[in-house]
C-alpha cells in the first residue's frame, strides 16, 4: 500500500459563477451543497463513539488481526487515537470532498517542492472562492530564503472584489490594489498589485484551492520556491441539507508503527451508517484494492 502524508487539507472543488448561470452550473452548486452536507454527517458519525476495525484487506491480504483489541476514536480536533489498554497510537484524520478521483498525489502543503494540485481549477472557481469570503488572512508567506514572512501581516485583512479590486486593512490603516487571474488548471496566473505592501505584489501561480467546513484556503506559488497562502474561517456552500452524489474522501494518517501506517490513505467511502463505515482504496500504481471497515 502506498504511504501518503495526510494533508488535513487536501482538496479541490468545482465552484461556478452564480450570475448568469446555466442549468448545468446550478446543478454543480446544488451538488456542492449535497456533498458538504454529507461531509458534516459523516464527520458527526465518526466522532460519535469508539470504533473497531472488523475488516482490513491490504492488496488482497487480510490484516484485520493486526488491530484486534484496539478501539479507534476520531476526535473533533482531527486527531485519531487507537488504544488497546496497554498501547496508544496517535494519528490524524479528516473527511474532504475530492473533485478529482484520479488524483492520489501525496500533496503535503508544507512542502514547497511538490507538484501543483490544481488540475481542474478554473478562474471562475478562484473568483467564487476569493469573493465569497471576506477578511482573508495571510497564513503562509515565503520569499526566497525568507520564511515566516506571514508574521509581518498578522492582523491584515484582505478583501477581494469581483471587479478586480482588493482592499487590505490593518487597524486604522487601509491599502488599495488590484488582482487579476487568467489561465486554467495548473497554469492559472494571479497578479496581485498592492503598491504599499512588500513581498505580496507579484505574479503568482495558483497551486491549490481547499474548502472545508469552517475553513477555506487559497495557495499560490512562484517557481515552487515562493509561497503565499490565504486562509479564511468561512464555509462556502450549505452544510445543512442535501444528499451526496459525488466522491468524498475519508483521510487517515499514522506515521508509525508499520501496521498502522498501512492504514494511511485517502479512502473512498463505500457506505456508512450509525454503526458501520466501509472504505475502499484502489491503488494507482499496482492496481490493488484495499478495504477497511470500522464498526461499533
Amino acid at each position: 500500500m502506498k504511504k501518503y502524508i495526510l494533508n488535513l487539507g487536501i482538496l479541490m472543488l468545482v465552484l461556478w459563477a452564480t450570475s448568469c448561470t446555466t442549468d448545468g452550473e446550478n446543478d454543480e452548486m446544488a451538488n456542492l451543497a449535497q456533498l458538504q452536507a454529507d461531509v458534516e454527517e459523516i464527520t458527526n458519525t465518526a466522532t460519535s463513539d469508539t470504533w473497531t476495525i472488523t475488516n482490513f484487506v491490504d492488496s488482497g491480504k487480510n490484516e484485520t488481526a493486526n488491530f484486534n483489541g484496539y478501539g479507534f476514536t476520531f476526535n473533533e480536533d482531527g486527531s485519531l487515537v487507537a488504544e488497546n489498554g496497554n498501547t496508544t497510537v496517535t494519528g490524524t484524520w479528516s473527511v474532504t470532498i475530492d473533485d478529482d478521483s484520479s488524483d492520489d498525489s501525496n500533496d503535503d502543503s508544507s512542502n514547497d517542492n511538490i507538484e501543483d494540485d490544481c488540475n481542474g481549477c478554473t478562474v471562475d472557481q478562484l473568483t467564487e472562492v476569493l469573493t465569497g469570503c471576506s477578511d482573508w488572512s495571510v497564513e503562509k508567506l515565503e520569499r526566497g530564503n525568507n520564511n515566516d514572512l506571514e508574521d509581518d501581516f498578522v492582523g491584515y485583512d484582505f478583501n477581494f472584489s469581483a471587479d478586480g479590486t482588493v482592499t487590505v486593512t490593518s487597524g486604522s490603516n487601509s491599502y488599495s490594489g488590484t488582482w487579476e487571474a487568467s489561465g486554467s488548471g495548473n497554469n492559472i496566473q494571479v497578479v496581485l498589485s498592492i503598491a504599499d505592501l512588500t513581498d505580496i505584489p507579484d505574479t503568482w501561480t495558483l497551486h491549490e484551492i481547499e474548502l472545508y467546513n469552517g475553513e477555506s484556503n487559497v495557495d499560490l506559488r512562484i517557481n515552487g520556491e515562493d509561497r503565499l497562502r490565504f486562509r479564511n474561517g468561512c464555509t462556502l456552500g450549505n452544510f445543512n441539507e442535501g444528499q451526496s452524489s459525488g466522491e468524498i474522501d475519508f483521510n487517515i494518517f499514522f506515521a508509525s508503527p508499520a501496521d498502522f501506517a498501512e492504514l494511511s490513505e485517502d479512502w473512498n467511502i463505500v457506505s456508512y451508517s450509525a454503526n458501520k463505515i466501509e472504505l475502499i482504496h484502489e491503488s494507482g500504481g499496482d492496481g490493488g484494492t484495499d478495504l477497511l471497515t470500522f464498526e461499533k
